[in-house]
Formats: structure tokens, C-alpha cells, sequence
């Protein structure tokens, strides 16, 4: 694993402006289960690469959720790989390039690696590593590349970056939110975006599926460990009811933090042959180790892994590690 020490992250910067320059033909990539951070970084990124002229493939392994359809371009998003080369791939908030799927075939077909993340548990993968833990979202690391490049951005990039900044800081009440991230937020909203409609859309409108998922979470609430730690189950079947998918559990795991007294709370869906666990925590109690521990990562509050096996060998499993953990 390759290592880079946070003084040589403005090489990096200027390493990655120098390859943008040079290069014709981008692959870009995000992590499974995309969010808004992911989405949001690729379809700007996409959008500043094509004014410069070059030739984007974007790519995710699972489809746009629905409640990101409104992003400028989201349809270009295919869920398909490429066969031709490519210059440069560029991997968003994958900390490992298998977070983005299948996409070793790709990968052995580019030139450069382009690792960018802002989760702590990235792994240095990359010929370009720009990975800053202290950054609120890779939304607020793609504005700094934005910035360094002189790039004027349009109203439909700033509504992708500010689209990946609020939902990654929980509109801005996450503890990783910094002066930093309110400066960016204020100069994206200088575009004169509808940011008012932007968060409208993300959080003012649900699916009705999200709302049955969500009923259906919250009653399978538990309390453990004295109250300090909350579980949340969704089986398949809880999908099949209500003909959901994945992307209706998005941010239902917040829900578990909200009982007076809890530290932590564990979300558990499963899927055909894995079980997909969410980690929340509230202070200095670190989840993130504990999804390291199972192959996963993510920040010290918010993080995840998925696991194969049963759903009730996955609880055992983690709930014996966070439990000890709440302690």
C-alpha cells in the first residue's frame, strides 16, 4: 500500500492539474450504493472535464438513487463497463478500488489511477493519492482541484458540489463541518444556483417507499448495552413488502442516534448472500475501526462494511464488537 504524508498533498493537487491537462479520454468512477458526495462529485467533475473538451465515461456499478435523478446530466451515468483504454480513471470515495464494483477490468486498461477521498481508512492506492480526512465531503476536496485550476463553475456543477456537501455533513451538522465547508458552500451559492430547491428535493420529498422502509425500521428499534447502543433490521422480505430497493434505507440509520442516551447505532439490511451493516456514532467513539475490522471503513461517526453469511451471524458479529465498544 502506498504511503503519502499530508505535507505532499498540494503535489498531489498539482500532479492531478498536470495529467487533466495532458490527457484526452477520463474514466470516473464511484463507490457502490452511490450517495449524494459520490454522484454529486462525478457529474461535476464530468461536466468541467467535457468543457475543457475531453471524453468522459461515467460509471457506477448500482443505478443513480431517485432522489438524485435531478442532478444535472444523472442520465449520462451508465451502469455498464467500458471496453476502450483510457488515460486517466478517476475512483470518488472509494477507499479501496473494489468499493466501486467490478471495475479491475477497466483499471488494467488506464494509464493513471486517481484515488481522491476523504475517508480515513483510504488506502493509498492511486499514482495520484488526494485523500484529506479533515475535509468534510470529497465534494469540498473536488472544489479545492476546482479552485487550484482557476475553473469558473457553472450553476449545475456548484448544485452537484453543493448537493455532495449537504449530504455528507447532514446539512451541515456533522462534527467534520468547518469554516472551511461553510466558505466553499457560500462561494458555490455565489453561482446563483436554487440551492432552496436543491434541498427541497433532497429533503423535503420522499419516496413512499422510503417512508414504509422507514416505519418499517423503526419498528424493529432496539435498545442494548443500557441504551447507550440502538439496532435497526431490515430484512429482505421488509423490501419485497413494499417493492424497495436499497436507496430507500438511505439515512435511516440517523434515526437510531435520536434516543436520549444512545453513543452509537448499527443498521443491518440484507441482501442476497451479504448482509450491508451502517455504523453511526455520536463524540469520539469510533466506529470506523470497527468497520475496518470487518473489511469496511469510512469516518470516526459514519462508516459501513458488508459482510457474507447469514443476517444473524452478521448481528452476532458485530454486535459483540460494539457492544464492548459502548461500554
Amino acid at each position: 500500500m502506498k504511503q503519502m504524508r499530508t505535507l505532499d498533498l498540494e503535489t498531489e493537487f498539482k500532479r492531478l492539474e498536470d495529467l487533466i491537462a495532458g490527457s484526452k479520454n477520463f474514466f470516473l468512477a464511484g463507490h457502490l450504493n452511490p450517495d449524494g458526495d459520490t454522484i454529486g462529485c462525478m457529474l461535476a467533475i464530468g461536466s468541467v472535464l467535457k468543457r475543457l473538451g475531453k471524453k468522459v465515461w461515467l460509471f457506477s456499478q448500482d443505478p443513480v438513487p431517485d432522489n438524485l435523478a435531478f442532478l444535472p446530466n444523472a442520465r449520462a451515468i451508465k451502469s455498464r463497463l467500458p471496453a476502450s483504454r483510457f488515460d486517466v480513471a478517476i475512483l470518488l470515495e472509494c477507499s479501496t478500488p473494489a468499493r466501486g464494483g467490478a471495475l479491475e477490468p477497466v483499471l488494467r486498461r488506464s494509464g493513471k489511477i486517481i484515488n481522491i477521498d476523504h475517508h480515513k481508512t483510504s488506502e493509498f492506492y492511486g499514482d495520484i493519492n488526494i485523500v484529506e480526512p479533515h475535509s468534510s465531503s470529497t465534494a469540498e476536496i473536488v472544489y479545492r482541484l476546482f479552485y487550484n485550476m482557476k475553473v469558473n463553475i457553472s450553476r449545475r456543477e456548484a448544485a452537484c458540489l453543493y448537493t455532495g456537501m449537504v449530504t455528507d455533513t447532514g446539512r451541515f451538522h456533522f462534527a467534520a463541518t468547518s469554516p472551511r465547508t461553510l466558505e466553499v458552500a457560500s462561494r458555490l451559492l455565489e453561482t446563483g444556483f436554487k440551492f432552496s430547491h436543491v434541498n427541497d428535493l433532497l429533503y423535503a420529498t420522499k419516496a413512499r417507499e422510503s417512508l414504509k422502509i422507514l416505519g418499517r425500521a423503526l419498528e424493529s428499534l432496539e435498545l442494548k448495552a443500557g441504551g447507550r447502543l440502538a439496532v435497526l433490521t431490515l430484512r429482505q422480505e421488509d423490501f419485497k413488502a413494499f417493492d424497495a430497493r436499497s436507496e430507500h434505507s438511505e439515512s435511516v440509520i440517523n434515526y437510531g442516534l435520536m434516543p436520549p442516551g444512545v453513543k452509537a447505532a448499527v443498521m443491518f439490511r440484507e441482501e442476497p448472500e451479504l448482509v450491508n451493516v451502517t455504523f453511526r456514532s455520536v463524540g469520539h467513539l469510533d466506529v470506523s475501526m470497527v468497520a475496518k475490522s470487518f473489511g469496511g471503513g469510512g469516518h470516526r461517526n459514519a462508516a459501513g462494511c458488508r459482510l457474507k453469511g447469514t443476517l444473524q451471524a452478521a448481528r452476532e458479529q458485530v454486535l459483540a464488537v460494539l457492544t464492548r465498544l459502548v461500554q
